[in-house]
């Protein structure tokens, strides 16, 4: 009796989970052995894996196993030709591999044998498979980029998301939460200055069961890069090989439009240093506390002591005269408490800054309403331009100016998809000016609040918006004067008591001011300004009101008149001091 093997194999992992394929091939192999009279003593299976390929896991293992057993001549049995390979190269590679172990094919579906006829039969029915294997490759390309243009994301599924059926719609993507609003405060935390740099991004996101770890037990950073290049998770997504522009999705987008071009903006600004991880707990000031002296940067360590520890604050720079003086951190850190606790406005200022607020507020509002008129008469340009640049990449057949069309198409795309986001979606936020700015009046109000918070994201949140630049402090003698951002620095302002309105007396001079024209060019032919004070009838000086009259009631017309001049064509009349020199003189 011939010993025999069973060769199967499917195409894709949903065969192996939903289908019965291995387990009919390998039933219909098994009753073509007991007809044929062998003696099945191994089933190989191949799971998941495309006809067109030739490394094989299963195939490789079952080649393996027939060189050992060569002597036996073995028969592979396979249920159709099209289970062997359903490419024309990958057939004749096989069939030459599983001939020169000293096998042979057998099947139930056709019969192999090395004549020319069998042979040809062979090539043309392993030709037809290959075809079938294409034609089956454009219709799937065909219906994925139809749903990709109508807005249905057909590809892998990306963190954050999750695939469900829906009614009419087939399978859609979906938030998966938490991962969902745990990439949404990431990707809004570091287009915001929340997370400086990737790799606060990548410690934000590691305490949580989101991505794959490397070895190491850490996230790759370059998964956070592809995270935050992602146009997927603002709403829009794009396949140039199948011809898919920027398309707007119909999965609900973790951001907005505008936050992942500001994600982008800031991807191509210089790189920043990294926050060290334990700065925010233990040191809350590192980095934002400079000397007095020499205006570097203090280092923050732990000093070791006979029994425990010491933190300290001090400036390593060796031309300071503080070199190597350190400050306890306690010390540094209550000034610096009470430096916030004086940034506390009263509650006439704060009225007042809420008015003013208010004013800003109703404008913007107005201003957005008229932006938004602004983008429905710009959107059909847009398309205009894209429908235009299309037909210029069609016709085109220069390579440096398909590349510059290219560009050109999608950053017209990417401006269309701005301008059709903030034209669908309803204005964000809330609508009113108390339920808007409540958060960030009681910020302004309290800020010290916040920071006895003690979370580290509160402290870098109040030293981000309160200090426009590092604080200096000087040993012995506290925190020097502190520049802050512009709210507190506009409510200091108002609240400066040596600031005052200046008073009118004293700013113009007080003795009588004679009027001076200018001589008039050789060759003009305009006609002399109206002047007061210049005629020959009653003229008198004024001392009261420091111009002269033509005694026509006009007394007290201009008190306390200031230097001035008013042009009339090229005469002119000016307001001077007895003592000035002529004109044209000086």
């Amino acid at each position: 009796m011939t010993i025999a093997v069973i060769y199967t194999r499917v195409s894709s992992k949903s065969q192996v989970k939903k289908g019965d394929g291995l387990a009919s091939q390998e039933s219909r192999c098994r009753e073509f052995a007991a007809y044929k009279g062998h003696d099945v003593v191994e089933v190989f299976r191949d799971e998941g894996v495309s006809g067109g390929l030739v490394d094989r896991p299963a195939m490789k293992e079952m080649l393996g196993w027939l060189r050992k057993r060569r002597a036996e001549s073995p028969v592979v049995l396979i249920d159709d030709i099209s289970r062997l390979a359903r490419g024309l190269d990958a057939h004749i590679q096989l069939r030459g591999a599983i001939g020169s172990v000293g096998a042979r094919l057998e099947s139930p579906s056709i019969e192999f044998g090395e004549d020319s006829d069998s042979q040809l039969i062979e090539n043309m029915l392993a030709s037809v498979s290959q075809h079938h294997r294409q034609k089956n490759g454009e219709q799937v390309r065909h219906r994925m980029t139809a749903r990709l243009k109508a807005g249905y994301f057909t590809f892998w599924t990306p963190t954050g998301y999750t695939y469900v059926a829906a009614k009419g719609q087939g399978k859609v993507l979906v938030r998966d939460e938490p991962h969902a609003s745990l990439i949404q405060e990431a990707l809004e935390g570091f287009a915001s200055g929340r997370f400086q740099t990737q790799a606060e991004v990548k410690r934000f996101l590691e305490p949580h069961d989101i991505f794959a770890r490397d070895r190491n037990g850490e996230i790759h950073p370059q998964r956070i890069r592809n995270m935050l290049l992602n146009k997927l998770y603002a709403g829009y997504y794009e396949y140039r090989p199948w011809g898919v522009g920027l398309t707007k999705g119909r999965h609900p987008a973790l951001i907005s439009w505008e936050t992942f071009q500001r994600i982008q903006e800031r991807l191509a600004e210089r790189a920043v240093a990294p926050v060290r991880a334990d700065s925010a707990e233990e040191f809350p000031l590192r980095g934002f506390v400079t000397c007095a002296c020499c205006g570097h940067s203090m280092t923050a360590y732990w000093a070791k002591g006979r029994n425990r520890r010491y933190p300290y604050y001090e400036c390593f720079n060796k031309a300071c005269g503080e070199r190597r003086k350190s400050i306890r951190r306690d010390v540094l850190e209550n000034d610096f408490a009470n430096l916030l606790r004086q940034l506390r406005p009263s509650d006439s200022l704060m009225t007042i800054a809420a008015a003013m607020f208010r004013d800003i507020w109703e404008h913007r509002a107005q201003a957005a309403n008229d932006r938004r008129v602004e983008q429905k008469q710009a959107l059909p340009i847009i398309e205009r331009d894209i429908a235009r640049t299309v037909d210029r990449l069609v016709a085109t057949e220069s390579e440096a100016a398909v590349r510059a069309l290219e560009i050109k198409l999608e950053k017209l795309e990417a401006k269309k998809a701005r301008v059709a986001e903030a034209l669908a979606g309803k204005p964000s936020g809330p609508k009113s000016f108390d339920a808007g700015f409540r958060t960030a009046m009681t910020f302004l109000a309290i800020p010290w609040k916040l920071w006895e918070s003690n979370r580290p994201e509160d402290r870098q949140t109040v030293l981000k918006l309160v200090f426009a630049d590092p604080l200096p402090y000087a040993r012995n003698r506290g925190f020097r004067t502190a520049k802050t951002t512009l709210p507190f620095k506009v409510l200091g302002d108002l609240a400066d008591p040596e600031g005052q309105v200046a008073e009118g007396v004293g700013f113009e001079p007080t003795g009588p001011l004679r009027a001076q024209r200018f001589s008039r060019p050789p060759h003009s032919t305009a006609l002399p300004p109206f002047r007061w004070g210049l005629g020959s009838r009653s003229r008198r000086a004024r001392p009261e009101s420091g111009v002269t009259d033509r005694g026509e009631g006009r007394r007290g017309l201009f008190p306390r008149a200031r230097r001035s001049c008013s042009f009339a064509g090229d005469r002119a009349v000016r307001a001077r001091d007895p003592g000035d020199p002529p004109c044209g003189r000086s």
